[in-house]
């Protein structure tokens, strides 16, 4: 009686300090990130009122520039200068229709480009389904590539022909005629080509294609067992051994040649209580695991695949988890390339799993003929840790 007592009590303080460090590390990282946020560019500094043409504008901000990134054959940088002196010919005033969150219809004349004019030069890749358009105030919004591409979509600067309030509109603003308002961005910083994304997101998470709200990287939840490592991507390996026909080694850059794909997948740390925070949906983009594995050939007596990270954690999944559809070797989230925090250059991505079995800043995979108990698994937490089972996430 005695020792089950004993066995219980420890079990309870290994829970509560297993709390109280989330707590502690989860505001951390909110105070960071907040720190972050309010060192950004302040467009509210701009004074509008003595700007009398589109070319003085442009050169009061000659350092805003758009990147257009992804599935295209060459990165490019515009700048809104380039803009101004070189779509000129281009520029017009648009009737333009949003539809609100609350189903109210607003139609508003806004003076700019149509978007496609920006991307007749890039060459998309034949696997670019999607663009994902990112503001500088962390807001991102999805568009399939046809409807980019058909004219129906504005990068504007005039609301009403005058330029628009720099703190509430943004100095540029992406809009959508017949569209959702919410898929209107202001000061769009990057335009990423991605390829088709499955919704692997569990049914409660799920949400419409047109309806999506992205949370960015600065603002999603983030949790690590110590400090953030600085990893130089120019010298970097990624080295993959274990029991397998042909070991490899990649350089961050063969990881970003090899076929890209994108998964909408739901992240949550074991540790999240019911409407808990420490949750969020993104879409993650990489290397499906599935053809990193047919390229090393595990042998028949393979179990499990082994993940150790630069920060010394270390967690496993089966082999035939590994193999599932959505199970990425990411170094994307919501078309942008991960930040230190969220695992750069490299996380792993496993829908339907919790955070713990998603390792961030991986050094090393190793295939195993064995069961593998990582950091977590080794504490008494979940080594299966699937979503679908939230009432064992201890072992």
């Amino acid at each position: 009686m005695k020792k089950n007592i004993l066995v219980a009590v420890s079990l309870t303080v290994i829970v509560i300090g297993v709390l109280v460090f989330i707590f502690f590390t989860v505001r951390e990282n909110i105070a960071q990130k907040k720190a972050e946020i309010e060192s950004e560019f302040d467009p509210g500094s701009i004074d509008i009122d003595n700007i009398e043409n589109d070319l003085q504008f442009a050169e009061t901000i000659p350092e805003y520039k758009i990147m257009i990134s992804g599935l295209v054959k060459e990165d490019r940088t515009i700048s809104f200068l380039d803009i101004v002196k070189n779509y000129s010919d281009e520029v017009d005033t648009h009737t333009i229709t949003g539809v609100r969150t609350d189903d109210e219809r607003v139609t508003i004349s806004f003076t700019g480009i149509r978007i496609h004019e920006l991307l007749k030069e890039i060459e998309a890749g034949e696997k670019v389904k999607n663009v994902i358009v990112y503001g500088s105030d962390f807001y991102a919004a999805v568009f399939r590539y046809q409807e980019v591409i058909s004219g129906d979509i504005f990068l504007v600067w005039k609301k009403e022909n005058q330029y628009m309030n720099p703190s509430s509109d943004g100095v540029l603003k992406i809009v959508k005629n017949n569209g959702l308002t919410k898929q209107w961005i202001k000061n769009p910083v990057l335009i990423d080509f991605i390829s088709g994304f499955s919704d692997l997101a569990p049914l409660a998470d799920r949400l419409d294609h047109d309806t999506m709200n992205f949370i960015s990287q600065q603002n999603f939840f983030n949790l690590a067992i110590g400090k953030i490592p600085t990893i130089d991507t120019d010298s970097y390996r990624l080295g993959i051994t274990g029991t397998i026909e042909n070991p490899a080694a990649f350089t961050y850059d063969e990881i970003l040649e090899l076929p890209q794909e994108s998964v909408y997948a739901t992240l949550e740390t074991i540790s999240n209580p019911p409407g808990g925070r420490s949750i969020g949906n993104a879409i993650w983009t990489g290397v499906a695991f599935d053809f990193l594995l047919d390229m090393i050939e595990p042998k028949e007596d393979s179990k499990e695949v082994v993940f150790r990270c630069y920060d010394g954690y270390s967690t496993s999944i089966t082999l035939d988890e590994a193999r599932r559809e959505g199970v990425l070797l990411a170094y994307k989230m919501n078309g942008q390339t991960l930040s230190p925090d969220h695992g750069y250059p490299l996380r792993l991505v496993v829908p339907e799993k919790y955070g713990m079995k998603w390792p961030k800043w991986i050094r090393e995979i190793e295939i195993v003929d064995y069961d593998y108990k990582g950091y977590w698994e080794q504490r008494g937490w979940s080594d299966y840790a699937g979503r679908d089972r939230p009432d064992l996430r201890y072992d």
